[in-house]
């Protein structure tokens, strides 16, 4: 699949990582297609460099190599670092543990068979807001706007997420732009908003806000708290002066799950976000399936706004 972006744009940083994760070899079939690292990530994370040119990246050095092989450095703000200095790898066996106690009500993620397996991308999807952070801090490209973009997001895999796209992004978002989407698999509200659903149950820790707000919008059908609909983590954007305020954000609310026994996604993590928010942080796009996963994301105006 070839994206074509209109590059006139050049206020957006595109942020995304790539490391070879310890077990990365049992993660190749993560999403029921195989992903060797060399062939599948480093080649889309170069058509992503490619295609959209202001790039903040986080890697190991093996990465970096490549990305100096293909002389694709002028394009990148980069940090090399291990994979065990990723910002939560300190919590790696207070994960392990709080997972394997979740097992008796929540099951697995994503149908893995055990939290051993799962771990280590865990620990990686979860420092997007972290990588943001610091991509706003040094600010290579003086950009005004982040955006987050998975490092496969051209993988042909994946072209129904750019249906109907015509290489611009309109959006010029004042605030964290997410999307939500109805989920499209039955088996899926069984994995991510079930945690939520322990969250507000059990604990009865969390406001209405949202759900009032979503109802005002005549969006009454849409509930943050154990409901089909997914936030995807694939692609978010924000303003500059808003990225600090959204990573300290997400760290508050991620360790207040895990201060009750809760760990999950960057996902389900944004679900309680929204449902928390109580400053206005957000703004929505919404989509019936996962159909414009990433145009949604750029359109000029958002569908709804908390």
């Amino acid at each position: 699949m070839t994206a074509v972006y209109d590059d006139k744009r050049k206020d957006i940083t595109f942020c995304t990582m790539l490391f070879q994760i310890p077990n990365h070899q049992n993660l190749e079939l993560l999403k029921k297609a195989r992903r060797n690292f060399d062939d599948y990530y480093l080649q889309y994370l170069k058509q992503l460099i490619q295609t959209f040119k202001q790039v903040a990246l986080w890697c190991d050095e093996y990465t970096a190599d490549f990305i100096k092989e293909n002389h694709l450095d002028k394009y990148i703000n980069m940090r090399v670092m291990r994979f065990e200095d990723l910002p939560h790898y300190r919590e790696k066996n207070d994960w392990l543990n709080i997972l394997n106690k979740m097992k008796r009500y929540v099951g697995f993620l994503l149908h893995h068979k055990t939290p051993e397996r799962w771990i280590d991308y865990l620990i990686l999807i979860n420092a997007k807001p972290a990588l943001l952070d610091w991509a706003a801090r040094t600010d290579k490209f003086k950009s005004k706007y982040f955006m987050w973009m998975d490092v496969g997001a051209l993988n042909p895999e994946y072209s129904y997420c750019w249906e109907n796209w015509d290489g611009s992004i309109q959006a010029k978002p004042d605030r964290v732009r997410l999307s939500i989407h109805k989920t499209v698999w039955k088996t899926r509200p069984h994995f991510i908003p079930r945690f939520i659903y322990v969250l507000y149950f059990r604990l009865r820790k969390i406001p209405f806000a949202t759900r009032k707000t979503l109802k005002r919008q005549k969006l009454v059908n849409i509930a943050m708290i154990n409901a089909d609909y997914d936030v995807p983590g694939c692609c978010f954007m924000m303003p500059k002066d808003k990225v600090h305020d959204f990573y300290k954000r997400y760290e508050e609310v991620r360790l207040f799950m895990k201060e009750k026994g809760l760990v999950s996604t960057e996902q389900a993590i944004f679900q309680a976000m929204l449902k928390l928010d109580t400053d206005n942080m957000f703004e929505l796009s919404y989509e019936k399936a996962y159909i414009g996963a990433y145009t949604v994301i750029m359109k000029k105006n958002p569908d709804n706004v908390l």
